[in-house]
């Protein structure tokens, strides 16, 4: 197998998918052996300057996947934070998206009868917690359930 350019890698995989500055430059590493740091470097502000790599653009794609999803905005930043991306990049609330209706959806699929216990109350508001909601988007679903 010839051996591929850093350049041609990355757009390989830029074509699949947005990617953050921190993902990408850990795949180059991973997928190019005996890649130069300097040369990596080169590679990534080449792509930054043409506008094929962005950590915004990245950012908002992950906020419309993730949201789309179920998540709510807590996973979505600290998701984020794991894949190196600024809070500068991105604002989660300024994206129009409706965390309370996001919220609701996905506890009418956990629902199973129209009445709700309290111990089922509870463990929903749990589960809805682990996907990154808040306490007050959860009681404002909660409230418009009733």
């Amino acid at each position: 197998m010839p051996d591929i350019s850093p350049w041609n890698k990355a757009l390989e995989l830029l074509s699949r998918r947005e990617h953050s500055v921190y993902e990408l430059k850990q795949k180059l590493k991973i997928k190019i052996n005996d890649l130069q740091i300097d040369e990596l470097d080169e590679v990534i502000e080449k792509l930054k300057n043409q506008n094929l790599l962005s950590d915004q653009r990245f950012a908002l794609a992950v906020i419309k996947q993730k949201s789309s999803q179920g998540y709510g905005p807590k996973f979505i930043e600290l998701y984020l934070k794991n894949k190196f991306v600024s809070s500068n990049d991105y604002d989660i609330y300024e994206q129009n998206i409706n965390w309370v209706e996001i919220c609701v959806n996905q506890i009418a699929k956990k629902i199973r009868s129209s009445s709700v216990s309290l111990k089922e109350k509870e463990k929903i508001s749990r589960f809805l917690s682990n996907r990154g909601f808040n306490y007050e988007i959860i009681k404002s679903a909660f409230n418009e359930l009733t």
